[in-house]
């Protein structure tokens, strides 16, 4: 089946990443509604849209060849370091002058083009694990969740641009933040449909043998 085995653990994995995201996008949210500022909440959104797009990318993983699997490596090590970088730096030399010019170069337009790499990698991975199996309804939320999630992030660089003062108990209001925690939930729902669906089937298979 194509649904047992390593792939009902793939759902596991994607279910969990999905969770991590939404937790962190509402942990943020109330860290500025109360007036706190903390990497960490951004740190799990990050490592949670991440996860997303490793489980969907290299599920099946064998069917990469030699030249995809070095091409994709690359772009997920690169991905990798545009999204943690800037909170290692903050953590390690938050008030250096790299970190002055990093916010400083954060606000403007050529910062954005530093985060198409994750947009193509989320839908290369949306794409390639929408392939392994016929398309449902499940599929396609729990694979298109984090391609949301990326234009979000997108989205959001671009509305702090042109809107740097908003802050505090608005950010939960704004659309860019909404669009993430929507992709992440989506995603949630869709990938928490598909663990029921399998674990059923995997039910059903085991009453008959038995």
């Amino acid at each position: 089946m194509r649904f047992s085995g390593h792939k009902f653990g793939s759902l596991e994995l994607l279910l969990a990443a999905y969770g991590l995201g939404v937790a962190g996008t509402l942990w943020d949210w109330r860290e500025h509604y109360v007036g706190v500022s903390l990497q960490a909440p951004h740190l799990m959104i990050d490592v949670g849209g991440l996860f997303a797009i490793g489980v969907l990318g290299f599920s099946d993983y064998q069917r990469l060849g030699k030249g995809a699997s070095l091409v994709i490596y690359t772009l997920l090590a690169l991905v990798v370091l545009i999204a943690t970088g800037p909170f290692l730096l903050m953590m390690v030399a938050p008030h250096s002058q790299l970190m002055a010019s990093l916010k400083a170069w954060g606000m403007t337009r050529g910062a954005m083009l530093i985060e198409l790499p994750i947009v193509l990698l989320a839908g290369w991975a949306a794409w390639r694990w929408l392939r392994l199996a016929p398309l449902q309804t499940w599929r396609i939320a729990a694979a298109i969740g984090v391609v949301i999630v990326a234009l979000g992030s997108i989205w959001d660089l671009y509305w702090h641009q042109i809107h740097p003062l908003e802050m505090g108990g608005s950010m939960m209001t704004l659309p860019p933040h909404q669009l993430i925690l929507g992709g992440f939930v989506l995603g949630l729902i869709g990938s928490a449909v598909g663990v029921a669906i399998v674990a059923r089937r995997s039910s059903s298979v085991d009453r008959l043998h038995t």
